[in-house]
């Protein structure tokens, strides 16, 4: 009928074959994640993988995040754990592992910072991506924007208040809309991610203020043109995750390209590749390059499943 729109979607065949290269190649955390979301896998199978890279600290590493193989604990590592985690809360294995997440960040709180470092400085003794370096000053690349990840952080220590025993959690919320409202550039979308984040657990924090400040901050940063999304960049889809969520202005035509260029990926290669590299320690990239693949092809198979864009 003449003015219908029909949409693309992933072909059976491409999802499969984006399916096998996961279950042959992925880590055993996305083979589990990917048996749950479009299998018959079962929460625990998950968790136990999950619990892997847990320590007895309480907080996660062993290369959960792919960029650093430090085994030890990081604040950065275990935001990564926190955003599976939450998924699966009613659980008592996950609730029990949240619990012992949120102690861990409560003990690595930076007072002078106000906040987290992403990684300690143990991060230097193994191998990892250059800007996750920490310097002299204590401090990596990633730590010169405070909302990444401390503004992630709050939002689970706030969502899972019962938990926190050391920590003013209101207070810490203030903090991190004070330091959002009083952004005047826009330089990391990494802490716009962590914003959303946050907002995401507490949206009755979505004041009008807020919401303005946010949408200039995505037009700020988000990327349109699709020559440049084989590069590092923000395209749309990392700031839109689903269907009427908010868009932050950001038109429903880029959205659908966005939707279209990565059904079109997968239909070619049948997985997708990080559009980022190492400049040392270039053996371990090479593992930490499958381990990525795994992610970002587990990651697009979700946002095509969330926008309806999987054939049936």
């Amino acid at each position: 009928m003449k003015g219908v729109i029909v949409l693309k979607r992933l072909s059976k065949h491409a999802l499969q074959a984006s399916i096998n290269w996961i279950q042959e190649n992925g880590r055993q955390l996305e083979q589990a994640l990917l048996q749950y979301s479009f299998l018959d896998g079962s929460e625990t199978s998950v968790l136990e993988a999950l619990a892997e890279y847990q320590n007895e600290d309480g907080g996660f590493g062993h290369g959960l995040e792919a960029d650093f193989r430090l085994p030890n604990s990081s604040p950065l590592a275990t935001t990564v754990a926190m955003q599976h985690l939450l998924h699966f809360d009613q659980n008592k294995q996950a609730d029990e592992m949240i619990t012992k997440a949120i102690h861990y960040l409560e003990n690595t709180f930076d007072k002078k910072r106000g906040g987290w470092y992403a990684v300690p400085k143990e991060v230097n003794h193994y191998p990892h991506a250059f800007w996750w370096t920490v310097q002299e000053d204590g401090m990596s690349l990633i730590d010169h924007h405070w909302g990444n990840p401390s503004a992630e952080i709050i939002g689970y220590l706030s969502h899972y208040k019962s938990k926190v025993k050391k920590l003013n959690v209101d207070k810490l919320l203030d903090q991190a809309l004070n330091y959002l409202l009083q952004l005047k550039n826009f330089e990391s979308e990494h802490e716009i991610y962590c914003y959303l984040r946050m907002f995401k657990l507490l949206p009755e924090l979505r004041t009008k203020d807020v919401n303005q400040h946010l949408q200039r901050a995505v037009q700020t940063l988000v990327q349109f043109d699709r020559t440049k999304w084989k590069e590092y960049v923000p395209f749309p889809l990392k700031f839109v995750h689903a269907p009427f969520s908010e868009t932050f202005k950001i038109p429903s035509e880029e959205i659908n390209k966005n939707l279209d260029y990565f059904i079109e990926q997968l239909e070619t290669d049948g997985k997708m590749s990080p559009n980022w590299k190492w400049n040392d320690y270039l053996e371990v990239w090479e593992q930490a390059k499958v381990e990525w693949i795994g992610v970002l092809t587990l990651d697009t198979l979700h946002t095509l499943k969330r926008f309806d864009r999987i054939e049936s």
